[in-house]
């Protein structure tokens, strides 16, 4: 490595689209043109605005603030920024794209879109100031992750909708799944076929994604059949079990990794929040929480942080990405489990 850095060369390297398009990764996927999405930065007579930051519109009532209001004309966003000028987005489908981004273009569009003129002034604050304009979209993932010492990650490996702004979590879990991997790579703590668990566990999380922005999208198109399935999507919405299992859907919670023979129903999953456990995993390395105080790591000890947790009613061996990767109450399986993840010293 220090040899390679003198000659100006990196031991692996981690991209964003400019790279994908180099090393030649397909990219396939599903390209939609029938939308045109507007958005920009504007004023508003202090009057419309109320207590809660709403929008309230002359002949039509009040836009919620930061929420996604479908018509059946359309889509509109109100984003009162604390700081800064407020933000209005709208969605339209069947509209001409032919308009450039303007003022005038979006001040129309939330027209459309309300069914009633919408005051829009030019925004007052210093710029520069947002004014976009996009056609259709697309839901698209990287056939591959890497090309030999390159990495892809974020939006290089996977675009799709930002509604429900999963994207953001789902960028950072790539992260932090493929950085303590590479950080064991150069520091010749890993296993062989470790750096290649990356994309076998990342890829299906994108796969999910993109399946549930795609139903999004569909809920806030317009039409009869659209409503009618939004009203049915209401009343299973009243259920505390729907609402969490969305919650933890959109925010990338309930995604579980296959780590291997399963030895307890943590296997795979993030580790329970923990008292401590922030402090616990600062290291950055492979943490075994034991409850007993008698397991032993044996010639990983060198690479793995033991921690008694008397609370504990299992142990618990937790990566450094705070995924379980083996669960017990004796030592039976946490030397194989160890062997799959950490290299002996």
């Amino acid at each position: 490595m220090r040899g390679a850095a003198l000659r100006g060369e990196a031991a692996f390297l981690v991209g964003a689209d400019t790279v994908r398009k180099l090393t030649g990764i397909e990219f396939p996927g599903v390209t939609t043109d029938d939308s045109v999405s507007r958005t920009g930065q504007v004023s508003v007579p202090l009057a419309m605005v109320g207590a809660d930051g709403g929008l309230a519109v002359p002949g039509f009532g009040v836009l919620p603030p930061f929420r996604h209001l479908r018509t059946e004309r359309g889509l509109i966003t109100w984003a009162p920024f604390p700081a800064g000028d407020p933000l209005i987005s709208t969605v339209e489908w069947g509209q001409p794209a032919e308009d450039e981004a303007s003022l005038d273009a979006l001040r129309a569009s939330a027209s459309r879109v309300l069914g009633v003129n919408v005051p829009l002034d030019p925004p007052t604050g210093p710029g520069p100031h947002l004014m976009r304009r996009l056609s259709g979209g697309n839901t698209r993932i990287a056939s591959r992750y890497r090309a030999g010492r390159v990495f892809l990650l974020g939006d290089a490996a996977h675009v799709h909708s930002a509604i429900g702004g999963p994207g953001l979590n789902m960028g950072l879990q790539d992260a932090v799944n493929l950085g303590w991997k590479l950080a064991a790579a150069l520091c010749d703590h890993a296993p062989e076929g470790l750096l290649g668990t990356y994309e076998a566990e990342r890829s299906p999380a994108a796969r999910r994604v993109a399946m549930h922005t795609q139903a999004q999208s569909l809920l806030t198109r317009p039409g009869g059949e659209v409503t009618a399935l939004r009203e049915l999507f209401g009343e299973l919405l009243a259920r505390t079990a729907t609402r969490r299992h969305l919650a933890n859907l959109l925010s990338g919670a309930d995604i579980t990794y296959d780590m291997g023979p399963a030895t307890g129903p943590l296997v795979g999953r993030r580790a329970p929040d923990l008292p401590g456990l922030r402090e616990l995993t600062r290291t950055g390395r492979p943490l075994l929480l034991d409850p007993t105080g008698t397991l032993d790591v044996g010639v990983w000890a060198s690479h793995v942080d033991t921690v008694t947790v008397p609370e504990l009613d299992t142990a618990l061996l937790l990566r450094p990405d705070c995924y379980v990767a083996w669960q017990g109450t004796t030592g039976e399986g946490l030397y194989e489990a160890l062997e799959t993840w950490v290299r002996a010293a």
